[in-house]
Order: structure tokens, then sequence, then C-alpha cells
């Protein structure tokens, strides 16, 4: 995908925006560090687990994780276009924009 079709989209701040303030990510730190761990203690229990019950709470622990994670992602890109005034493209007008061009 080119930088023109983003911006078509309505994903990235538009050009005069660019570089005139400080970027922040607005992930919680705390809450991403602590879902970091669990993967990574739910990656060592599928390690060491050797197919008995440790493997299989290893496995929740890192499906939770991974939920996690995307509903951190999620929230962050939602407050994003919320702080920079883009309203999102929904799928509709992103198809009818994909047909014009």
């Amino acid at each position: 995908m080119s930088l023109e079709d983003l911006e078509r989209a309505g994903i990235t701040l538009p050009r005069d925006q660019w570089g005139k303030r400080r970027l922040r990510p607005a992930v919680s730190r705390p809450l991403f560090l602590a879902t970091a761990a669990g993967a990574i203690a739910a990656g060592s229990l599928m390690y060491w687990g050797d197919g008995g019950a440790a493997t299989w709470v290893g496995a929740m622990l890192f499906l939770v994780s991974f939920f996690t994670v995307t509903v951190i992602a999620l929230r962050a890109v939602t407050a994003q276009c919320r702080a920079t005034g883009s309203e999102g493209v929904t799928a509709k007008k992103q198809l009818n924009r994909q047909r014009q061009t």
C-alpha cells in the first residue's frame, strides 16, 4: 500500500500536521508489560509442561495474553484517531473509494 493510498483512506495524519507534535503511544505501559510477562510465562509453561496440565494452563494463558494484546492495540488505535480528530473510514466508504480509483 502506498502513502497516497493511506492518505486517501484517512489513516495517516494530514501532511500539514507531520512533525508538528510529539507522538506518544496511547498504550498503558504497565498493562502491556504485564501482558508480555504473561505471554512469556505461558510459553515457558507450554515448553516445560511436556503435554501435561502445565501445557494446557500455558496455552490458556497464552490465549488470554493474545486477546489482551489485541484489545490494547485496538484501544490505542482508537485513542490515536480521537486525538488527531480523524473520524476513521468505514468499510463501505473505503470500498467506494477503491471502486472510484
